[in-house]
Order: C-alpha cells, then structure tokens, then sequence
C-alpha cells in the first residue's frame, strides 16, 4: 500500500473512530449514564451528563465526519488535516497536565492522552512526507 492509500485510510479510520466513540459519549452523556463503563472512564470528564462534554462530543462527530471527506483529497484539505494533528496533539497535552491536578482522573492519561498521541503520531508520520512531496 503506498503512502497516499495509507493516510486516506488513516484518516477514514480516525474519522470513523470520532464519530463512534463521541456518538456514544454522547448518548451516554444525555441519558446521563456511565455505561460502556471502561469507555467512559477513560474520556469523559467530570460529572455524567456534563453540558461541556455534550458540546465537545458534537464537535468531535462533525470532525469525524470531515476526516471521512478529507480523506477523498488528502492535498485540498491540507490545512485541516494540519489543524487536525495540532489540536488533538494540544488537546492531549492539556490533558495530561489535568490527569495529574485533577483529582481522581488519572485514567486520562492512559485513555485520551495516550490513544490521541498514538493516533496523531500515525497520522503525521503518513501526512507530512506526502504534504512535503506536494509543496
């Protein structure tokens, strides 16, 4: 498989993964439930039902959803997939620093920080040799 087949199926992956795993915070979040139980205690915050953990949930679907776009035309999306990588990198490094003031969330760090690290590593090492090649 060369590169350019890699990434878009990276990023159709990663958007699918979104889409899934917010789509079900979420609903577990409106119905104020904690199940699935290992799901939610590594990426959900504070208390069941949170209006912010709503709001990000829906941001993170509708970002799944771009990645599944994005990935038709990796090159004509550049900026997003740039962003993509520099945000959830950002969002991973904020938690981690919250993992360990926060009291109690520890499991962040081996849920969100480590699984969004992971995947935008992936992401980057198939992204930026071929954003390098189009420039």
């Amino acid at each position: 498989m060369n590169r350019s087949r890699a990434l878009a199926l990276v990023l159709r992956l990663t958007g699918a993964a979104f889409i899934v795993v917010f789509a079900l915070l979420f609903l577990a979040s409106v119905t104020r439930t904690d199940t699935p139980e290992l799901l939610y205690r590594l990426f959900a915050w504070g208390d069941v039902g949170d209006a912010e953990e709503q709001m990000l949930a829906a941001v993170y679907i509708v970002w799944g959803a771009c990645l599944w776009i994005a990935a038709r035309a990796p090159l004509q999306h550049r900026l997003f997939i740039d962003f993509t990588i520099i945000a959830n990198l950002a969002h991973a490094a904020v938690m981690a620093v919250q993992s360990f003031t926060y009291e109690g969330e520890h499991a962040h760090l081996w849920g969100d920080v480590v699984i969004l690290v992971a995947v935008m590593g992936v992401l980057a090492a198939l992204w930026l040799p071929v954003r390098r090649q189009s420039a």
